[in-house]
């Protein structure tokens, strides 16, 4: 009588330890969907806050250019110096959100990683692949190029 019940001690023991097994890999699971699926909510508000972002950027732009038209006699303006606070603000909410620019200057060395060239000219001033003017500032999110610095550049 010893035997059976020994031998069903045993089953009941693998059985256990069977079940113990799949329950710990059903853990493992769940947990690695638990953090898989709060990636894809982050990914998912970093691509939100991307295009939104870049959506934003020819408002930017667009900033920076109303500002260097701007006549002298009214450069002390109230309403001037408002219009330059709100690109300010909005400069600073995008840095806020991770934004940079593309540094880029007259001068530097072409790059086509950073930059985009819409025109290449001669110059005596600069040498070749010199950047002469930056027309529109390049940006990055992190370490990503968001959008190139568009530039014109020395034959």
């Amino acid at each position: 009588m010893k035997k059976p019940l020994n031998l069903e001690l045993e089953k009941l023991n693998n059985r256990i330890k069977e079940l113990e097994e799949g329950w710990k890999r059903s853990q493992a699971d769940f947990e690695n969907y638990r953090k898989r699926n709060e990636q894809d909510r982050i990914n998912l508000f970093a691509t939100a806050n991307l295009d939104l972002i870049i959506k934003i950027l020819p408002v930017m732009d667009n900033f920076r250019r109303s500002a260097q038209h701007v006549p002298e006699d009214i450069k002390n303006n109230e309403w001037a110096k408002g219009i330059e606070l709100i690109e300010k603000h909005l400069e600073s909410i995008l840095s806020q959100e991770g934004l940079t620019k593309v540094e880029t200057k007259a001068g530097d060395n072409f790059n086509p990683s950073i930059h985009e060239a819409i025109s290449h000219e001669e110059n005596k001033d600069f040498k070749s692949d010199q950047i002469i003017a930056v027309v529109d500032e390049g940006y990055k999110l992190g370490e990503k190029i968001l959008r190139p610095a568009k530039v014109r550049v020395a034959k």
